[in-house]
C-alpha cells in the first residue's frame, strides 16, 4: 500500500462502516456466535505512526497474518448482528478496491 493509498483510507472506511452500522441494525436476530470478529487491511512494511486517524488499530504480523489496520466495529450486538456488520463492511471496501479480509477468532 502506498502514502496515497493510505491517505484515501479514511472516507472508504467512513463509508464501510456505515454499511456495516445498517447492516447490524437490519438483522433481527442476534444469536449464535461471533466469529467474524473485524475488517483488516493490509500493511506490510508501513510504520504503525502512518495510520494516526484510522479508525482501528495497527496489529504486527503473526502466524498467518500480516501486519494490518484491524479496523473497530462501532455497533451493538455481539452474534449474528456482529457477523453481518463485518460482511457489509468487508463488501462495502472491496466494492471501492480495498485489499482487505475478515479476521477469524475462534472462541
Amino acid at each position: 500500500m502506498t502514502k496515497a493509498e493510505l491517505a484515501a483510507l479514511g472516507p472508504k472506511i467512513a463509508i464501510a462502516i456505515e454499511a456495516g452500522k445498517a447492516a447490524a441494525a437490519a438483522c433481527a436476530d442476534d444469536g449464535g456466535s461471533a466469529n467474524l470478529d473485524r475488517v483488516v487491511i493490509p500493511i506490510p512494511g508501513m510504520r504503525a505512526t502512518s495510520v494516526k486517524g484510522l479508525p482501528g488499530y495497527v496489529q504486527k504480523a503473526h502466524g498467518y497474518h500480516r501486519q494490518g489496520i484491524h479496523l473497530y466495529t462501532p455497533w451493538p450486538g455481539i452474534g449474528n448482528r456482529h457477523t453481518a456488520g463485518v460482511q457489509a463492511m468487508h463488501k462495502s471496501l472491496k466494492d471501492q478496491g480495498v485489499d482487505c479480509y475478515v479476521y477469524y477468532q475462534i472462541d
